[in-house]
């Protein structure tokens, strides 16, 4: 902790020289050539491009310097060199770190090791990390910190960052699958006189308004039923629901459920549906699109 504490100070150190070289180090806006990934597709060599990102690596070779410079969808090679960018910009880069966020502009050219590079012209200091990157080789292994800090562990972990873009993809598939199939999302309240819809411990609050005790509900099932009795024959929600019970990796007290009720269907078509949604949502998740959806068809009791 001591040794972070330093360097955090030395950071904020280059912040102040920052400032006081005119240079402010947060909020700036740059134009770019598009994301990383999209500057890797579109390159070639003798081309100038834009790009933006964190610096995650910084080779020096003396006089010139190679850095990594990463964003969401990826990372490209910047060379910086006086020649190029001049005494002023050089003055200001020895006040960069890793963790730093900057815009470039430059040439694009190949290593000869063939790897795509930026010669940079120009760069703009975008944003200043106070705090030095967790161990690049490991990533960020602590369980407890990685729950903590989540916003580190999606950074220095890659696969933490896949599986909350897979997540995205599946929310999305399944809000595509109910809406496709004529549902209506909707949203209940959250906050109950009642709690009710599965046995758990609630977590109570209070209203000051009411001067009564209200519960985080631990379901939205009693109230999306309400809807159907209303008319609304298909209704979906993807909730936000609480249970004061204990944590694990099995369990969490605020947890999203996905819920849904349709009139004049049994269990039979719930188990289709459920069968043509993880199939859906699993092809969202890893980009294979086998058979066909299924659509779910309506039984007919036998005589």
């Amino acid at each position: 902790m001591e040794e972070e504490n330093e360097l955090v100070a030395l950071r904020r150190e280059k912040l102040d020289k920052l400032r006081a070289r005119g240079v402010e180090p947060f909020g700036g806006a740059f134009e770019t050539s598009g994301d990383i990934a999209e500057i890797r597709s579109r390159f070639r060599e003798g081309d100038t491009l834009r790009a933006a990102g964190r610096i995650t690596a910084h080779r020096d070779m003396g006089k010139s310097h190679f850095l990594d410079l990463r964003d969401a969808t990826g990372r490209i090679q910047i060379y910086i060199h006086p020649k190029e960018v001049g005494a002023e910009l050089i003055d200001l880069f020895s006040l960069l770190d890793l963790g730093d966020f900057v815009g470039v502009e430059g040439t694009c050219f190949l290593t000869k090791t063939s790897e795509p590079t930026l010669k940079v012209r120009k760069f703009q200091v975008l944003a200043k990390a106070l705090r030095p990157l967790p161990e690049k080789w490991h990533g960020l292994q602590d369980v407890e910190a990685r729950y903590r800090r989540r916003y580190l562990d999606l950074l220095m972990n890659e696969e933490s960052r896949e599986h909350t873009i897979l997540r995205a993809r599946i929310v999305t598939a399944i809000r595509a699958y109910f809406d496709a199939e004529g549902f209506i999302e909707v949203e209940t309240p959250v906050l109950q006189p009642r709690y009710g819809g599965g046995f758990a411990e609630p977590f109570v609050t209070h209203s000051n308004l009411h001067d009564r005790d209200l519960y985080l509900r631990i379901a939205d099932e009693l109230y999306l039923k309400r809807l159907i009795v209303g008319g609304l024959e298909k209704v979906y929600e993807l909730a936000k629901d609480f249970r004061n019970e204990g944590i694990s990796y099995k369990h969490s007290p605020e947890f999203t459920q996905l819920e849904w009720y349709e009139a004049y269907a049994d269990y039979n078509n719930t188990m289709e549906r459920t069968e043509a949604l993880v199939e859906r949502a699993a092809q969202a998740a890893v980009g294979v699109d086998s058979a066909p959806s299924r659509q779910c068809r309506p039984h007919q009791a036998g005589v």
